[in-house]
């Protein structure tokens, strides 16, 4: 199973985390893994709950980006995003800062500007 961090659906706003999901600020304890493996052998499960989010994504049956906490598939802009994209614009945010690592609105905001720049043309 694919499965990566950081999930580009959560805000940091004083000090509180908030998930964007469904375009509303809904307040969230936001779980990270610092080592891939620890991530890859976490039972997901465990992490269904509304006061939960899981700082990853991994992909549905149709190779878009999921949230598996929420279990359903993350859109921007009504837009899915397609696991290829989501790791080519991770690559290219890394290429250009290696400490964005984490950087969630680092992604959405490629994300939107990536969406918005193929509804005009």
């Amino acid at each position: 199973m694919w499965r990566m961090q950081p999930c580009p659906m959560h805000r940091e706003i004083e000090n509180t985390t908030y998930c964007v999901l469904d375009n509303e600020f809904e307040m969230i304890l936001l779980i990270s893994f610092y080592d891939p493996e620890e991530l890859f052998a976490a039972d997901l499960d465990e992490f269904v709950n509304p006061t939960f989010c899981l700082n990853a994504v991994e992909t549905d049956d149709e190779g878009f980006i999921f949230c598996p906490t929420k279990r359903r598939r993350i859109e921007i802009r009504e837009k899915p995003i397609p696991q290829k994209v989501y790791e080519n614009t991770r690559e290219t945010l890394l290429f250009m800062d290696p400490d964005a690592i984490s950087c969630s609105d680092c992604l959405y905001k490629a994300f939107v500007t990536l969406i918005k720049s193929l509804e005009e043309m």
